[in-house]
């Protein structure tokens, strides 16, 4: 007799959670590309995910984020379709499936 158990995806790889970053316009011109899967440790924050995206890529994007380890007033990242700064801003945790959208001010004229 075999026994059968479903394990999420998160079980699998151990204490660990996938996300997908979605960068727009300039951030996709600093990532490299729009898309990116990032595992990252369990409980992390979006504030990990952007030193861990710094540390992977090393293209500076913390400084283009961050002022003083604080999110610039002029970005906007969005948590599954949410802003942040509606939630617990940098200190928002993310988990396994999440998608995190990085968007640039816009400028007009």
């Amino acid at each position: 007799m075999y026994i059968t158990r479903q394990i999420s995806s998160a079980q699998w790889r151990g204490n660990t959670s996938r996300v997908l970053v979605k960068a727009f316009a300039t951030f996709r011109d600093l990532l490299g590309r729009g898309r990116i899967h990032v595992e990252l440790s369990e409980n992390s924050s979006i504030l990990d995910l952007i030193l861990k995206l710094d540390e992977m890529l090393n293209k500076g994007l913390a400084n283009r984020l961050l002022r003083d380890r604080k999110l610039d007033p002029n970005v906007m990242i969005l948590l599954n379709g949410r802003e942040i700064k509606h939630l617990n801003g940098l200190n928002t945790k993310l988990k396994d499936g999440d998608v995190v959208a990085f968007i640039p001010p816009i400028a007009g004229g």
